[in-house]
């Protein structure tokens, strides 16, 4: 159950990149959800990640460490 309210994080470009990103967070502490994407065929589409508002900071440092796995998070050169 998320302790602050949810705001957008990302868009990416699938229901499944989305869960594993939410997963991802999850493993972190990180409440999240995946909003858009449901459709009975597999079509491309933007999906929002969304995390609590008060961990949205954390989850973006995780996000661009993800993006870039050779710069450790919180370093000024990211």
């Amino acid at each position: 159950m998320p302790t602050s309210p949810l705001v957008p994080l990302t868009l990416v470009s699938s229901r499944f990149e989305g869960q594993v990103l939410v997963a991802r967070l999850g493993a972190e502490g990180i409440v999240a959800a995946v909003r858009g994407g449901e459709s009975p065929y597999p079509l491309p589409g933007p999906v929002e990640v969304l995390v609590e508002a008060d961990r949205a900071g954390d989850a973006r440092e995780l996000l661009a460490a993800v993006a870039d796995p050779e710069t450790p998070p919180g370093d000024p050169r990211g």
